[in-house]
């Protein structure tokens, strides 16, 4: 791995060592403050999934150390008169459909630009495609992407909802249909369970 640091990525848990994560810039503030003091306690009430990456040495031995993590809601997405289904022609005449929500994402600075954020994207593909999809329905996965995200999310495939209400928004709505652009491996290639 490019990150000369060998990592696992989980779920959050109560052992996770959050105090030592850092973002960098002020702007990225709220990211470390959701990690610190919120991340467990939405875990604990069922309102958000967040996944950890930790390290792990040369033994497979985890030391706690969080270098990025993801946090996933169950969300919907309103498409009307930006998007058309080809595929299933009823699905137009609704408001909104299902999705996976990347409610927060953010890597360690020390971390930046090494991929660890789009492992973390291309997990929660693989988990909306191969977990969540088959037992419930869900189609998207999307965010509300800071305006320093938007090139990130477009690399990961997301396209910008092209509504003018999004386009003058903070925090514009993207989004990936999981049915046009599959991830390039499954959940399970990354994801070690606790």
């Amino acid at each position: 791995m490019a990150l000369g640091v060998d990592f696992v990525v989980r779920p959050i848990s109560v052992l996770d060592s959050v105090n030592n994560f850092k973002t960098g810039h002020k702007a990225f503030l709220p990211l470390k403050t959701f990690l610190k003091k919120q991340a467990k306690g939405f875990q604990r009430s069922m309102l958000a999934q967040t996944y950890v990456c930790v390290e792990i040495d040369s033994q497979g031995e985890e030391h706690n150390k969080i270098i990025a993590y993801i946090s996933l809601t169950c969300s919907e997405i309103d498409l009307r008169n930006s998007y058309e289904f080809e595929d299933c022609t009823y699905a137009n005449q609704y408001d909104s459909l299902p999705a996976i929500k990347i409610a927060r994402l953010a890597v360690d600075n020390r971390y930046h630009g090494q991929g660890v954020g789009s492992i973390l994207v291309n997990i929660t593909t693989a988990i909306a495609l191969d977990e969540i999809a088959p037992v419930a329905g869900c189609r998207f996965v999307m965010t509300d992407a800071k305006q320093g995200a938007v090139d990130f999310y477009k690399k990961q495939d997301f396209t910008l909802l092209g509504t003018s209400e999004n386009l003058e928004v903070a925090e514009p709505v993207m989004f990936m249909d999981l049915l046009r652009n599959k991830p390039p491996y499954n959940s399970n290639s990354r994801l070690r369970q606790h």
